[in-house]
């Protein structure tokens, strides 16, 4: 199956300073080397290298959706000891060369899901 990209106004750039991610009120992730992604028409989304997320808590499901400009969307369940948040991220394991820099790196949002930036 040949992949179709089309070509949109989507900015990446590095987020300044640190972001942490958050679920049901507990830190689950803190990166200084996040991007976020400006797509006309849709809320900026943060994405996480995946070695900045706390191990363990992401699952695998087989929901995908597919994208036009980023490609298939692969998603993750996370489950903590306190909470579970059926399919609130996602990732690229095969975008489209428009948004290459975020290939394999996790966005997140749902319920119980805070982004909140620091200063370094």
């Amino acid at each position: 199956m040949t992949r179709q990209c089309l070509d949109k106004d989507i900015k990446i750039t590095p987020v300044q300073g640190r972001v942490h991610v958050f679920f049901d009120q507990a830190e689950i992730g803190s990166s200084i080397n996040a991007l976020q992604l400006d797509e006309p028409g849709a809320p900026l989304r943060i994405y996480f290298p995946r070695s900045d997320i706390q191990p363990g808590i992401l699952e695998e499901t087989e929901t995908r959706t597919q994208c036009p400009y980023k490609g298939e969307a692969w998603y993750c369940t996370i489950k903590t000891l306190t909470a579970t948040g059926v399919d609130q991220v996602w990732y690229y394991p095969d975008p489209c060369p428009l948004v290459e820099p975020i290939r394999d790196m996790l966005a997140f949002w749902g319920d119980g899901i805070e982004i909140r930036h620091s200063v370094v």
